[in-house]
């Protein structure tokens, strides 16, 4: 049996959090669920931390964050792909691997975090 695949979540908002925390473990993934740049900053600072599979990173977290976090996620994890949702128009100039507008469609998320976390060459979508 092949272990879990990880993803980790930075939202500012509780609801949205444990909404794709849930839809998440239910499609099998572990999830390690980080609600400010504090807590993601002390994730990272872990000696023994394992690489996560993938981050995903919520519209709610501002820009200023987003390039912070994304920079000190991929100082510590290259590898790790970073899956950006967006509210709508809201672009960034943080270092992520895709963008994927809030959709109504839970099957569109878990999709996109498929295909991420199938892509053996990761490449931007």
């Amino acid at each position: 049996m092949q272990p879990l695949k990880t993803v980790v979540t930075i939202s500012r908002d509780a609801p949205l959090q444990m909404t794709r925390t849930f839809l998440l473990q239910e499609a099998g993934y572990e999830v390690i669920a980080l609600a400010s740049d504090d807590s993601a900053r002390e994730f990272l600072r872990l000696p023994h931390q394992a690489q996560p599979n993938l981050v995903l990173m919520c519209h709610t977290v501002p820009e200023s964050s987003r390039v912070a976090l994304s920079s000190a996620i991929k100082w510590r994890f290259p590898s790790t792909p970073i899956l950006m949702l967006y509210n709508g128009y809201d672009p960034t100039v943080a270092e992520v691997d895709g963008g994927l507008e809030n959709v109504r469609d839970p099957q569109a998320l878990l999709d996109t975090v498929q295909l991420l976390l199938s892509t053996k060459q990761q490449k931007r979508i």
